[in-house]
């Protein structure tokens, strides 16, 4: 048997095989290292994610078995690239890729209709599968069932225009189409854990403009358009550690293509409200924008912001301050303003990036979907 030169990997941990190919028994296998498959048995089932979690907490088991010394950070950013080229997790990611693709557009079509009567079967219609596989595919990606993710993004609505709008509730509830208020006053509570009068004067008095002093003057622009080459986070028990994965892989993307040097730039989507949805609950797209001609490689997927008119906000400043931007933006700005929300998802476009600048230097436009109220 020839000698294979090539390393080999271990095809779910990663780890390099130490494998004599000349001395090949009938029980070593060619695929897995012997912690991850003994006795023909997968000995765990990790996420991807948390696998190169992991090896970050303990870069010195990667030390003992391969001789070779990193820091975390180092071990994570190998794995980040190494993981998603192997076997297991490839096959996995070709298949979350189109998941994803799946689930993102129910969720716009959700958005849109928030209000209507959303019935599994018409969900499941929309998605192209069948009932079953579509609850089981949307609890996957999403972390929880259907029917509670609809009334979840309900309630949050209202609250988003409780605290950012003087509307009253008999009149909020006639322009949504909402039947019943008691109804909405018992689950209001149940979810918040306060009624909806104490919701609204616990939010204005927590954003009052002595304790978050941002004045931004946007511009207001009509955009066109925008493709971006991105990843999804969902539900997760480790969303810092996550997201600095998905930054990891966009970053090596650009950085491999050379997308940067074509005037692309780094992008994320937030698909919830920061100021309503709980940190575990939130949602993100983050990505890069390429051009038309740009053939996005397998585990990203496209995705295509919605033209139209924009509130554009610039900030100069660290990220962990952005909270206070959008308070200002919801809370401030947006009531006085003339204008009222589409449904496209807000998106933030970075400027530059803490690799070469200081952070304080830090610039980032906050795009807010927008559109004149009627007179």
């Amino acid at each position: 048997m020839q000698t294979d030169t090539e390393t080999k990997y271990c095809q779910t941990c990663g780890i390099p095989l130490d494998i004599d190919y000349n001395n090949l028994g009938t029980n070593i296998s060619m695929e897995y290292c012997d912690y991850c498959l003994k006795h023909g048995v997968k000995g765990y089932d990790f996420s991807m994610d948390y696998l190169i979690y992991l090896w970050g907490l303990f870069p010195e088991e990667y030390y003992k078995e391969v001789g070779i010394s990193y820091t975390s950070s180092e071990i994570r950013d190998i794995m980040s690239r190494r993981l998603p080229e192997i076997k297991r997790w490839k096959q996995k990611i070709n298949t979350a890729h189109v998941l994803y693709e799946l689930v993102v557009r129910i969720q716009e079509y959700i958005n849109r209709h928030l209000f209507d009567e959303l019935s599994l079967d018409t969900l499941s219609q929309t998605a192209g599968i069948s009932k079953y596989h579509f609850r089981r595919v949307f609890k996957t990606v999403c972390g929880e069932n259907i029917g509670l993710y609809i009334q979840r993004l309900r309630l949050e609505y209202i609250a988003f225009k409780l605290i950012s709008t003087d509307i009253s509730v008999t009149e909020l509830l006639y322009q949504i189409n909402y039947q019943n208020k008691h109804t909405l006053s018992r689950a209001f509570k149940s979810y918040f854990n306060c009624t909806i009068p104490e919701f609204r004067k616990l939010h204005l008095n927590a954003c009052s403009e002595g304790k978050h002093p941002v004045q931004i003057v946007p511009r207001i622009e009509k955009v066109l358009p925008i493709r971006i080459a991105c990843l999804k986070l969902e539900w997760t028990e480790h969303i810092s550690h996550d997201f600095s994965v998905l930054w990891k892989q966009i970053l090596h993307l650009s950085e491999s293509c050379d997308l940067q040097s074509n005037n692309c730039q780094y992008i994320s989507l937030t698909l919830d409200c920061p100021l309503i949805s709980s940190e575990k609950q939130s949602r993100f797209m983050v990505g890069i924008t390429v051009p038309a001609s740009f053939c996005v490689p397998n585990g990203f997927f496209t995705y295509e912001t919605e033209a139209g008119e924009y509130a554009v906000f610039p900030f100069k400043g660290l990220y962990h301050e952005l909270n206070r931007v959008y308070r200002y933006i919801y809370l401030d700005w947006l009531p006085s303003s003339g204008y009222t929300l589409r449904e496209p998802f807000t998106f933030e476009t970075y400027l530059n990036t803490p690799k070469k600048t200081p952070v304080s230097e830090l610039r980032t436009d906050i795009y807010i979907p927008i559109v004149r109220k009627n007179k």
